[in-house]
């Protein structure tokens, strides 16, 4: 998900009666102490419950979109179940076949609007706080790619580099390779193995970082994070053109990427 285009198609929306956008800010957060009992659930009732006895009253056509909408908000519930976010943000319209849904680990103020356009303010409040941000987590010769917006993992590209074919493979598409140097006495050809090792790491580096460079700009990374052994991120900090914001010498590549995105990017 590209934010930076999804809020400039949000802003942009001005939509023609009878067409209504809906616009939801719902806090779900079980940490805060105002929602122990589910109280987000009688918020959600009550907020949608104001929409459509205002519309039962005043448009016929209107309140009939709202219906469809406020089906497809209880069947989206209802398959959370209990997987529910710290907050969902959501904004949908029947004739303009919007639906746009965020789950969200950072916590929103409660509302509801039914407007000619989307209500994107607290939304783009959040995205300036938590932006586009490009992490780049290490290990040895791996590196797993994850691109990031509102402190949510939106897409991950993991690598490994592979000597053998002298590229980086895809971690999905990988064979595991293993190459055998023999016993543990030191030899001229350990000694040319190692040095070609050196040489080939070199340029798959490089030629990382110009992939990397690359979807940086596609991406509007605003704040690129390497976590990783020091040796490795040093690698890949020197064969890129954009600057690195920070440098975190842990290892997180085989954490969950929900873990990964609370303790890099919504550090409290």
């Amino acid at each position: 998900m590209n934010m930076n285009k999804v809020l400039q198609k949000l802003r942009s929306c001005q939509l023609q009666s009878p067409d209504r956008m809906l616009t939801m800010y719902l806090n779900t957060d079980s940490r805060d102490p105002d929602q122990q009992g589910g109280e987000w659930k009688i918020a959600l009732k009550n907020g949608l419950t104001r929409i459509n006895e205002y519309l039962e009253a005043s448009s016929e056509d209107e309140h009939s979109r709202f219906n469809k909408i406020k089906d497809r908000i209880d069947q989206y519930i209802q398959e959370l179940g209990k997987n529910m976010p710290r907050s969902l943000v959501i904004f949908a319209s029947i004739d303009s076949q919007i639906w746009h849904c965020f789950q969200l680990q950072i916590p929103v103020e409660t509302s509801f609007y039914w407007e000619e356009r989307a209500m994107v303010s607290q939304l783009e409040k959040i995205y300036d706080a938590y932006p586009s941000i490009g992490v780049i987590l290490t290990q040895q010769n791996e590196v797993k790619i994850l691109d990031t917006s509102l402190g949510e993992i939106n897409d991950i590209e993991h690598y490994l580099f592979d000597l053998e074919s002298e590229t980086w493979r895809k971690r999905d598409d990988q064979k595991k390779v293993q190459v055998t140097t023999g016993g543990a006495e030191k030899t001229p050809q350990k000694d040319i193995f190692k040095e070609r090792e050196k040489d080939i790491q070199k340029r798959l580096y490089k030629s990382l970082g110009s992939k990397l460079d690359k979807k940086a700009a596609d991406r509007k990374w605003k704040k690129i994070i390497i976590a990783g052994d020091k040796k490795t991120a040093e690698f890949i900090k020197s064969s890129m053109n954009k600057s690195i914001d920070e440098m975190i010498q842990k290892n997180l590549l085989n954490e969950k990427e929900s873990k990964v995105a609370e303790e890099l990017l919504l550090k409290e």
